[in-house]
C-alpha cells in the first residue's frame, strides 16, 4: 500500500497538486482546497486500507477544476463526488495494470486495493471495458 501511495502523491506532484497529509482524529475526513490545488489526507482515518482510494478521490477533486473545498464523506451524494469515485477507480486501476497486477475478479482488486464495495458494480465495467473480466 506505501508504494501505491507514494505514486499518487507523485501523480499529484506531477499535476502541481500539494498534498498535505495529517494525523486526526479517525472520523475527521480528507479533503481538497481547489483554491490552493492542494489535498489534505488524514493519515489516521478509520479505515486505513481506504486511504489510496480517498487520495485518488481527492486528486479527482481537483482535477475536474470544481470550486471550493471538498471533503471525503464515504457516499457519492452529489454527481461531483461520484465522478471523483470513479477517477480514484480508474487511477487506481492504472497503478496496478502498470504493476501487472493481475486479478481474476473485480472483488479480488478492491478488496486487494482498499476500494469500497459501492465501487463493485464500476469496477465490473471497467474490467468489462479493458477486457479483462473473466467470468
Amino acid at each position: 500500500m506505501s508504494n501505491l501511495i507514494a505514486w499518487l502523491y507523485n501523480y499529484a506532484f506531477k499535476h502541481k497538486i500539494g498534498v498535505l497529509q495529517i494525523f486526526t482524529k479517525p472520523e475527521y475526513s480528507s479533503l481538497s482546497d481547489k483554491s490552493k490545488q492542494l489535498i489534505i489526507i488524514n493519515i489516521n482515518w478509520k479505515n486505513k486500507k481506504e486511504l489510496p482510494f480517498i487520495i485518488g478521490h481527492e486528486i479527482g477533486h481537483i482535477l475536474a477544476g470544481e470550486p471550493g473545498l471538498s471533503n471525503y464523506c464515504g457516499t457519492p451524494l452529489t454527481p461531483n463526488e461520484r465522478r471523483a469515485d470513479l477517477f480514484s477507480l480508474n487511477l487506481i486501476f492504472k497503478y496496478a495494470s502498470k504493476q501487472y497486477d493481475c486479478f481474476d475478479e473485480p472483488i479480488q482488486f478492491i478488496e486487494q486495493y482498499g476500494i469500497p464495495y459501492r465501487m463493485l458494480a464500476d469496477t465490473v465495467n471497467l474490467y468489462k471495458r479493458n477486457g479483462q473480466l473473466v467470468f
